[in-house]
């Protein structure tokens, strides 16, 4: 297979990470008066033990050294014990080192002067400070000031008493020149690209210090998609993950508020006439769109690449209208897309990004760190997964523990309990306590196979539901002696098994509290559809609940009433709940599940 070579990084992403901190520019510049300071020492050394160079003007250059070794020393001891540099320090001393070379071979032979080598101090300089662009300017600073050197040389002026008299050979200043040009763009290249392999290096550990399994799924995603809209300054993120072995899918938002940086993130299903919504095919792994700047024009303009980072031509349009529909955007769309070990499919869209004019390299960029980022994701799903497999499986082992142990020992006592009571006589005291006792072990025989039917995990799809919740009242009213009637006004649900699961739930909570709390008689759990929407009820002829009246879920919230579980599970399914209660008379719950919150 052929190397491919990955486009450059976006010099405009320099910027924006982590990497330029004041302790790092103090760093940086510390190591450079070091290394001027050295550089002036090694120079006077030079000229004092071997006085042949310079031949001409020798005190001045040695003037002019000492001038300068002691200005490097200044700075070496400034910089011990200032703690920060700031950029405009940094340009000056920038432009002290380009001025120097300048004055100091003005004196010393021109352009072939030996001290020509603080030109290359100065270009190093550059790139260790910036990158490419500030490099190459120093370069042509230095060749201009040169080329000067040679027109005063040629001319001979005299500057307070001393004759220029350098040595000119053009094609020797066109050799240094050139040289000084081409060191300049590979110290300066390679710089830049050090440091914006370090600046991604960092931006991928900032981004992926986020995915830790302690912050859960939707701590990881909430950091995950907050670094991707400050990255690419986009005012909302759609990332959506589909199971391909199932089918199943979700979709994590994340938008910004007007006032804050970032809003809430949102989590929904993707049932299955959305997913194309989200996953329609695509032969461009990352693309950017772009809508027309007049409002009667007819495309945009899109910019696509492979997996492989080249650009498409003719890449036709691939959005579909149901997208545009369910997530409008102004101006423009980038579209990640992610393939992990082919169990899932991942697509991130960030709505109205903003990009340079390196878009390629940035598309490049972000399809990189969404990979990368993709894999972290992916672990703390399966760590998670597996913590709950683990927990379902310790919920069912203690349940079986409970059922084969505590239970049956509960229950062969209160068979013991009835022997001694009717030896004792039923009618005498002995017999009384021993009933009572007797009643009590009967409540938390009950008691202990509720909370073992809480315990086990439920794994139900649509095709299951309306059976399971049959056995679960008819098991209700074989155990509890509570006339429970489950009647069906449909067939058939079509809702995703995470909603069947919470119903089941509801239905389980509303029989345990209509046990514990009503002492009703008589008990029925009814589901149907009105309207579009599905509705279940749970009406039974108890006491009722300490008010009298109808109240929405907002007015139970508002004054703190209801059944708290059966309220938060309503809640997670996007559902009402409505409680109409007359004391001493019975109590209803009627649950209404709009037909979108069951199937998104």
């Amino acid at each position: 297979m052929a190397l491919i070579p990955r486009p450059p990084r976006p010099r405009r992403f320099l910027d924006r990470l982590p990497v330029r901190d004041v302790s790092e520019l103090q760093r940086a510049e510390r190591v450079l008066a070091t290394a001027r300071a050295f550089l002036a020492i090694s120079s006077f050394a030079a000229i004092y033990l071997d006085p042949t160079e310079p031949s001409r003007y020798a005190r001045l250059a040695y003037a002019s050294l000492a001038v300068y070794l002691l200005h490097s020393l200044i700075i070496v001891a400034f910089l011990r014990v200032r703690r920060k540099s700031t950029p405009r320090f940094s340009l000056v001393l920038h432009a002290v080192d380009i001025v120097w070379p300048a004055y100091i071979t003005l004196f010393t032979e021109g352009s072939n002067s030996p001290f020509f080598l603080y030109f290359l101090f100065v270009l190093l300089a550059a790139a260790y400070r910036w990158g490419l662009i500030e490099t190459l300017t120093t370069a042509a600073t230095a060749v201009g000031l040169l080329f000067a050197e040679a027109v005063l040389v040629s001319s001979e002026p005299q500057f307070a008493g001393f004759f220029v008299e350098g040595q000119f050979e053009l094609n020797r200043l066109i050799i240094r020149a050139a040289y000084l040009l081409v060191l300049g763009f590979l110290v300066g290249y390679l710089a830049e690209q050090e440091k914006l392999l370090r600046a991604e290096s960092l931006m991928v550990a900032q981004v992926m210090s986020k995915a830790q399994v302690e912050r859960g799924l939707r701590g990881t995603l909430q950091g995950v998609l907050e670094d991707f809209l400050g990255l690419f300054d986009a005012k909302q993120a759609l990332l959506a993950f589909q199971e391909t072995r199932t089918g199943q899918g979700f979709l994590w938002e994340l938008g910004r508020r007007p006032d804050q940086d970032s809003g809430v993130i949102r989590l929904t299903e993707i049932g299955p006439e959305q997913q194309a919504i989200y996953f329609f095919p695509s032969a461009a792994d990352t693309w950017h769109y772009i809508r027309p700047s007049q409002p009667g024009a007819a495309a945009g303009e899109i910019l696509a690449l492979n997996s492989e980072g080249r650009p498409l031509r003719d890449f036709p349009w691939p959005l579909p209208g149901s997208f545009l529909a369910a997530h409008p955007f102004s101006h423009a769309l980038v579209a990640l897309t992610v393939h992990f070990r082919r169990e899932w499919v991942g697509r991130l869209f960030l709505l109205d990004p903003r990009l340079g004019s390196q878009r390629s390299e940035e598309l490049w960029f972000a399809q990189t760190l969404f990979r990368r980022v993709a894999a972290g994701v992916y672990n703390v799903y399966i760590l998670r997964r597996l913590r709950s497999q683990a927990g379902m499986l310790e919920r069912a082992r203690v349940a079986r523990e409970l059922h084969d142990g505590v239970i049956q020992s509960v229950s062969a006592s209160v068979m013991r309990l009835d022997l001694l009571r009717r030896q004792a006589g039923a009618e005498s005291a002995a017999g009384e306590e021993l009933g009572r006792i007797q009643h009590i072990l009967r409540q938390e025989v009950v008691n202990l196979r509720e909370l073992m039917e809480q315990m086990k995990p439920l794994d139900l799809d649509p095709g299951q539901l309306l059976e399971f919740l049959a056995d679960l009242v008819e098991k209700f009213r074989r155990e509890t002696g509570i006339n429970a009637l489950f009647i069906s006004d449909v067939e058939e649900v079509a809702w995703r098994p995470r909603v069947c699961r919470e119903v089941a739930r509801i239905v389980q909570e509303g029989l345990v509290n209509v046990r514990r709390h009503s002492g009703a008689r008589n008990v029925v759990v009814r589901l149907g559809k009105e309207n579009g929407s599905w509705s279940l009820m749970i009406d039974d002829d108890g006491k009722g609940f300490p008010f009298a009246g109808r109240l929405s879920q907002a007015e139970l919230e508002a004054t703190r009433r209801g059944p708290l579980v059966i309220k938060e599970r309503v809640r997670v399914i996007g559902g009402e709940l409505t409680v109409d209660s007359t004391p001493g008379r019975g109590a209803r719950l009627e649950i209404v599940i709009p037909a979108r919150s069951s199937t998104d």
